[in-house]
């Protein structure tokens, strides 16, 4: 089991290196007593959650820029037909 203490050294660890090699795999798993394909299944999943915390991320900031986009454009249109509203029937039809 990962504890605490080994759990933020392996964060700080993991900030440097997502990757390691199996040497240095190898010495984690030592340390603790874990087998050096559960030190890299902790990487994996690591890598795999910071990358869904970025697509997140992206996501929550994609979806605010169509979201203000999409307000404007509303709000063009509004402006548009409030326009066509005031003026007068011959520019309309080209008269």
């Amino acid at each position: 089991m990962l504890f605490f203490k080994e759990y933020n050294s392996w964060k700080l660890f993991f900030e440097s290196e997502s990757r390691p090699e199996l040497e240095i795999k190898q010495q984690l798993a030592n340390e603790i007593g874990l087998e050096p394909r559960q030190v890299a299944i902790w990487f994996q999943n690591r890598r795999a959650r910071l990358k869904t915390k970025q697509i997140e991320k992206e996501y929550s900031l994609l979806k605010a820029n169509y979201e203000a986009l999409a307000s404007r454009f509303e709000s063009l249109k509004r402006e548009n037909q409030s326009l066509l509203i005031h003026v007068p029937f011959f520019f309309v039809v080209g008269l």
